[in-house]
């Protein structure tokens, strides 16, 4: 211990003893550098798109992205252009096992033998997690899958960052059924799922069935009662999204009946053979013949008094689809096997966001881009308009060859199955350096094109900058962004802008070396239009993640 700290100064003795002294209880490592992190104190990541990935289906619709690049400058990049606007976050990070090749810490792989492994994976992922916080909104919530190796670690981890009190729960997944008879003492067969909310305002969506008198209009000696179907309605009613769930039922005429989805593909029942048994056992089914003459299973529901019966998800996801239906489903989209190692099903994503209100999911571990695939189906299921951010690396061409080729099939369809219209950006990670100076000023406003796009949900180019004036314009369904990149071009912009007049709110984003404007050079301006000087704009925020960190 005493060699540990030989060369440190007074000033670091002091500060690692006040460290120590505020660690009153909880989870204490020692923290190791991260280069990637290191580097935003010299250089801030920005984006560039890459314009021979985009897919645009109908500008109408909602842009989902992918950004390739290290998590870290990702979430960096994200907190100026979604600050408190993400609804849910799914991550599935690496779980440390020790195996070989499993994860990079400063570009060297951390296995077994790495007596700091679990020092660099808290380090690893407590600096992504404190990032993604202040992404979430009040209402907002995060899912993370772990496995035994640091379930433990990552809990006390969360709980330090969001708040013991702002702990949900923790999901049991049965991720597979059989093999397993190598584990040295048992059969593995689950993971683990945290959820934390970013404060009490996040509300738990519950499965609820009406229960007004009115709606009860059958009655034998139990009392009132009405009839639900059996079979599966709205998200994920597909036989492949609860395989374990499509089973024979036996009619009065013993025929077999199976369930059938909304769309008439093979479909699933609402619940699964233990509890279809004792429904069968409690004499709780009640068959009903169609227009068609087919029979058709109710589930008989008594009338308790209570206006609405609240039907709660237990903590134990044992029948949701498993590692294996995920791995046949990538086979299937790319014609090949051993696409990606231990793939999340989409069912189980599916599962997660049924649960919550949300419009933007993130996924800053994407890899398969199963929460990608995820959202896109539940658009096409309840005419949704959801959207997703996919952070992921390139390591092992994962994002060239994985991830943006899944979404893209899934657009554009793939095997027999049609596809599901939508918008797509696709960015890379470029850098500026750290801000001393008005050049560097210049620098950060010339390359802010896609950020500031980004920020603004801003993506359809209505002019470009050019030669003989230095602003760009975008616009979306409801707003117009206009970025003028020199101040000497504000005339020529406000000239532009009054010859083409628009209703639409207009959010312009102009040059300044500090952090204000001069109001007078709008006052020409004859539409509504609201002014943010930039860099300032960013660098502020930056400027507040580099606090965040020395705390």
């Amino acid at each position: 211990m005493k060699n540990k700290y030989k060369d440190f100064s007074r000033e670091q003795l002091v500060d690692k003893i006040l460290k120590l002294e505020q660690e009153k209880y909880g989870l204490v490592w020692e923290d190791k550098e991260e280069e990637v992190a290191k580097r935003c104190e010299v250089e801030l990541p920005l984006l560039v798109e890459d314009c021979s990935r985009d897919i645009v289906c109908d500008p109408s619709l909602p842009y989902n992205m992918i950004i390739e690049g290290d998590n870290y400058h990702s979430l960096y990049a994200l907190s100026f252009t979604h600050k408190k606007s993400i609804d849910v976050i799914y991550i599935d990070p690496p779980y440390n096992t020790g195996k070989k090749k499993e994860w990079k810490y400063n570009d060297s792989w951390v296995d077994e033998n790495d007596k700091y492994r679990h020092s660099k994976w808290l380090s690893f992922m407590s600096k992504r997690l404190r990032l993604a916080k202040n992404l979430l909104k009040k209402t907002g919530a995060i899912f993370i899958s772990v496995d035994n190796n640091e379930v433990s670690q990552l809990k006390l981890l969360c709980d330090s960052i969001f708040g013991e009190q702002n702990f949900c729960g923790q999901i049991i997944w049965r991720k597979k059924s059989g093999g397993g008879q190598t584990d040295d003492f048992f059969v593995t067969e689950h993971e683990y799922i945290l959820c934390y909310r970013r404060t009490s305002a996040f509300e738990w969506l519950d499965e609820t069935i009406p229960m007004s008198s009115k709606g009860y209009k059958s009655e034998d000696t139990k009392g009132k009662y009405r009839l639900v179907k059996l079979a599966k309605w709205g998200t994920a009613a597909r036989r492949e999204d609860r395989p374990t769930m499509y089973f024979p039922l036996k009619s009065p005429d013993r025929k077999r009946i199976y369930p059938v989805a909304p769309d008439g593909n093979p479909g699933r029942w609402r619940v699964g053979k233990k509890k279809m048994k004792t429904l069968i056992d409690e004499r709780l089914i009640e068959w009903v013949k169609d227009d068609d003459d087919v029979w058709i299973p109710y589930e008989k529901i008594y009338y308790d008094g209570d206006d609405v019966k609240v039907l709660k998800n237990r903590s134990i996801y044992y029948y949701v689809a498993e590692t294996g239906d995920a791995t046949r489903l990538l086979t299937k989209m790319f014609g090949k096997k051993d696409v990606f190692e231990n793939p999340k099903p989409i069912e189980l994503l599916k599962e997660l966001l049924s649960h919550s209100k949300n419009s933007i999911v993130l996924d800053f571990f994407a890899g398969s881009a199963s929460t990608g695939h995820a959202v896109l189906e539940m658009n096409k299921e309840d005419g949704g308009n959801r959207k997703f951010i996919l952070c992921t690396n390139n390591e092992n061409n994962i994002c060239a060859e994985v991830t943006y080729p899944r979404i893209k099939k899934v657009i554009e369809g793939y095997s027999n199955v049609e596809g599901i219209p939508a918008n797509l950006k696709y960015y890379t990670q470029t850098f500026v350096p750290v801000v001393t100076s008005d050049n560097d000023k210049r620098e950060l406003v010339n390359r802010s094109t896609e950020i500031l796009c980004v920020a603004e949900d801003c993506f359809e180019k209505v002019r470009m900058r050019d030669n003989l004036s230095d602003f760009s314009i975008f616009k979306s369904d409801n707003k117009q962004l206009v970025i003028i990149y020199d101040e000497d071009s504000i005339t020529d912009c406000i000239d532009y802008l009054n010859e083409h007049v628009s209703e639409q709110k207009i959010i312009i984003y102009v040059f300044s070396y500090d952090h204000t404007y001069d109001a007078e050079d709008f006052e020409g301006l004859d539409v509504k239009f609201l002014v943010k000087p930039i860099p300032e704009a960013i660098i502020n925020v930056y400027r507040k993640i580099s606090k965040m960190k020395k705390k």
